[in-house]
C-alpha cells in the first residue's frame, strides 16, 4: 500500500502545530495505512520572514492570510485597488505590525505565494503517495486550493482528499463544485471513516453508502451525508507532533528570535454541552457537531503523561470548545495533588468561583478563554448567555489575582440592547482599570452556523451578506459566495445608533493601554488582624483608605458578591451597614451592580 500524505498548508502561526495532522497520523497507522506529514504552514516564514507570517496568520476582517493565495489559487480575477480601498485602515494597521508596506503585501500575492506553491511542488516526491490529504482550519482554504491545483496539474492520476473543521456540507459541496482538481471531501468526524474512506479509494470501491465523504460521480456531485460524530473520546489516540518539531527546526522558526514557546495542543472533548442546551446567539462552532461527548480524567492524565515525557513540555492548550465540568475536581484535584508543573489552557463558562479558580490554579490553569462578552445582564439575556454582569466581574476579579491570563471579549449590537446598558458598562469599566482588559472589543457577527445566521429574523436581522472580503477571495463566476463564506454582513433593527457604541470602544481602549502599561494600575488591600488598609493606584494619585473591625469584615465579606438581603442576614440588619456599604461605592472601592455588591481591591496576601 502507498502511504498517504497528509498536509497543512499556510497561513497558520508556527507556534502551533497542527492537531488534525498529529491525531490522523497515529489514527490511520493504527488502522494499517502508512502515513507521512507535511506541516508545510511551518516553512512559509521561512521564505517571507516569520513577523510578516505570524502576523499574517491573525484572522482580520479583510482576511489578509488567506487573499495573498488567491492568485496562486484562481489567477487573477479581481481588481486589487478596491480591495485596499475597503480594507485601507486594517491593511495598514496589519503592515505596521508586520513591518511591511502595502507594496510588500501585493508581491506576496503576486510572487510570494505562487513561489511558495513552486517548492511545496518540486520538494517532495509526491508520486510515492497513493492519496494526497489537506486538513483545512482558519485561513488554510486557499493556500490548500492552490497546492491541490499544482498537484493535480502533474501527477492527475493521484487523488486528492480535503476535510477539516472548515467543510460543513455546504462549504464543502461549492468547493467541490468550484475545484475540479479537488476529488473528495470529508465532512465531520474522521476517525472512522477515514480509514474506511481511504480503503475504498485503494481499491476502487465506490463510496455509495459511504458516509462522511462527498465525490463526484458523472461530474455530479455526491454526497452521503455527514459522518457520525464520534462517540466514545476515549478510542482516540496520543498525538504524534514528531514532524512538527522536525519542521519546526528545519523550517527555521525555532531560531527565530522572537520564536514564541510551544503550547502543545490536546484534545480532551468535543462540541459543547453548553451549546446542547442554550446556543449562545452569535456562536458558528459545532454546527453538526454540538453534542458533547468527553475523555476520561485517567485518559486526560495518560495523554498529558506520554506528550510530556515525549517532547519535554509541560505547556498545553486544551482545544475543546469548553471544559468538561468533571474536570474541575477530579483533572485539576489529580494534577494539583502530584505538585505537577504542567500548565494547562481551557475555554471555559464565566460560572467558575473563586474556590474552583484557586484550586484549578493550583492543579496548573494557567490560562482561559471564557465566555464573558458583557458586564450587562440584560445584554447578556440578548445573547442567551445564562450568567450575569457581576457574575463576569467576579471571573475577572479572581482571574486577575490568581494570574490566570484571561483571553475574555466584549461583544456589542444585540436587538433590544439599550444605551443605559452601554452607559452603565463604562462605569464599570473606568473602576477596574487594575484587573486584566480584554483581549478584544467587537460588534458581534452572524457566523455561519451561529443562531444569528440560521436564524435572522428572531433576531432583527436583514440583509444578510457574504463580507465583503470574499468578493475578493472567489471568482463569483465558480463559486456561489453565499455558500462558501464562513463570515457574514448584515444590517439590524432594535439596536442603539453606532454613535452610542464610541464611548465604550473608548473605554476599553484606554483600559488595554493602561493594563499594557508598567507598573499597571493598582487596587489592593493589606490586612493586619481587625484592620485593612486599601492602596488605590488606578489613576496616578496614589491613596491609602483605612478600615477597622466591622467595615474591614465587611469589606471582606464582599471579596465575593453578595446582595444586601444576604448582607442583612451576615450582620444581623446592624443599621451602620446601609452607610458603609454607601461609603464604600461613593469611593469606588465596590461596585454595586445587579443588586449585588463586590468589593474591588485584590488581596496582596498570595494565599487568599
Amino acid at each position: 500500500m502507498k502511504p498517504v500524505a497528509l498536509i497543512s498548508m499556510p497561513t497558520l502561526s508556527a507556534r502551533f502545530p497542527s492537531f488534525q495532522l498529529a491525531l490522523l497520523k497515529p489514527t490511520l497507522e493504527r488502522a494499517g495505512i502508512p502515513v507521512q506529514t507535511f506541516s508545510l504552514f511551518m516553512y512559509f516564514g521561512t521564505q517571507v520572514g516569520w513577523r510578516v507570517n505570524e502576523t499574517l496568520a491573525d484572522v482580520y476582517p479583510s482576511m489578509v492570510g488567506e487573499w495573498i493565495w488567491t492568485k496562486a489559487a484562481f489567477g487573477d480575477f479581481a481588481k486589487d485597488e478596491k480591495y485596499y480601498e475597503i480594507y485601507r485602515g486594517n491593511l495598514e494597521a496589519i503592515c505596521n505590525k508586520a513591518g511591511c508596506s502595502f507594496d510588500d503585501l501585493r508581491r506576496l500575492r503576486e510572487n510570494a505565494a505562487p513561489g511558495f506553491i513552486d517548492w511545496c511542488l518540486s520538494s517532495v516526491d509526491w508520486s510515492r503517495f497513493g492519496l494526497i490529504g489537506f486538513s483545512v482550519v482558519f485561513q488554510q482554504t486557499l493556500a490548500s486550493i492552490a497546492l491541490a491545483r499544482a498537484l493535480k496539474e502533474r501527477y492527475p492520476h493521484i487523488p486528492i482528499m480535503m476535510g477539516g473543521a472548515t467543510f460543513e456540507d455546504d462549504i464543502a459541496e461549492e468547493i467541490m463544485k468550484g475545484c475540479p482538481q479537488v476529488d473528495y471531501i470529508h465532512c465531520g468526524d474522521a476517525d472512522e471513516t477515514l480509514p474506511q474512506v481511504i480503503r475504498r479509494v485503494y481499491s476502487g470501491e465506490s463510496m455509495k453508502g459511504m458516509p462522511g465523504i462527498m465525490w463526484r460521480n458523472n461530474g455530479q456531485v455526491i454526497f452521503n451525508g455527514r459522518a457520525p460524530n464520534l462517540a466514545d473520546m476515549n478510542k482516540t489516540p496520543v498525538p504524534d507532533f514528531d514532524e512538527y518539531f522536525y519542521a519546526r527546526k528545519e523550517g527555521g522558526y525555532q531560531w527565530w528570535d522572537n520564536a514564541q514557546e510551544v503550547l502543545l495542543p490536546i484534545e480532551t472533548a468535543r462540541g459543547c454541552w453548553w451549546g446542547v442546551k442554550n446556543h449562545c446567539t452569535f456562536c458558528g462552532l459545532n454546527r453538526a457537531g454540538m453534542e458533547f461527548r468527553s475523555k476520561r480524567v485517567e485518559d486526560v492524565i495518560h495523554q498529558l503523561d506520554e506528550l510530556s515525557r515525549r517532547y519535554g513540555i509541560l505547556d498545553f492548550n486544551a482545544i475543546d470548545n469548553i471544559i468538561e465540568p468533571e474536570y474541575i475536581d477530579k483533572l485539576f484535584g489529580q494534577l494539583s495533588e502530584a505538585n505537577t508543573d504542567i500548565r494547562l489552557h481551557y475555554e471555559v463558562r464565566p460560572s467558575l468561583s473563586r474556590l474552583q479558580l484557586k484550586h484549578m490554579r493550583k492543579g496548573g490553569l494557567f490560562s482561559i478563554q471564557p465566555g464573558v462578552e458583557s458586564f450587562s445582564t440584560h445584554i447578556l439575556k440578548l445573547m442567551k448567555k445564562h450568567t450575569t454582569g457581576v457574575r463576569n466581574l467576579e471571573l475577572i476579579k479572581w482571574s486577575t489575582y490568581y494570574g490566570i491570563n484571561n483571553l475574555y471579549n466584549i461583544l456589542l449590537r444585540f436587538p433590544g440592547e439599550t444605551a443605559e446598558d452601554y452607559r452603565a458598562q463604562v462605569d464599570v469599566i473606568s473602576k477596574i482599570h487594575h484587573f486584566q482588559a480584554p483581549w478584544a472589543i467587537a460588534k458581534a457577527r452572524a457566523d455561519r452556523g451561529s443562531p444569528m445566521y440560521t436564524d435572522p429574523e428572531s433576531q432583527s436581522i436583514s440583509r444578510l451578506v457574504p463580507s465583503a472580503c470574499y468578493d475578493y477571495l472567489f471568482p463569483k463566476d465558480r463559486f456561489n459566495l453565499n455558500r462558501v463564506s464562513y463570515y457574514f454582513e448584515h444590517e439590524m433593527s432594535n439596536t442603539v445608533d453606532d454613535a452610542q457604541y464610541d464611548e465604550i470602544f473608548e473605554a476599553v481602549d484606554n483600559w488595554q493601554h493602561r493594563w499594557r502599561q508598567r507598573p499597571r494600575p493598582y487596587l489592593r488591600y493589606r490586612k493586619a488582624w481587625k484592620t485593612i488598609l486599601i492602596n488605590d493606584g488606578r489613576n496616578g494619585s496614589p491613596r491609602t483608605s483605612t478600615y477597622t473591625d466591622d467595615y474591614a469584615t465587611l469589606y471582606e465579606y464582599c471579596a465575593d458578591a453578595h446582595s444586601r438581603k444576604e448582607i442583612s442576614a451576615r450582620f444581623d440588619d446592624a443599621p451602620w451597614v446601609e452607610g458603609a456599604l454607601e461609603e464604600f461605592v461613593d469611593k469606588d472601592l465596590m461596585v454595586h451592580l445587579d443588586n449585588r455588591y463586590l468589593s474591588l481591591a485584590l488581596p496582596e496576601n498570595p494565599y487568599y
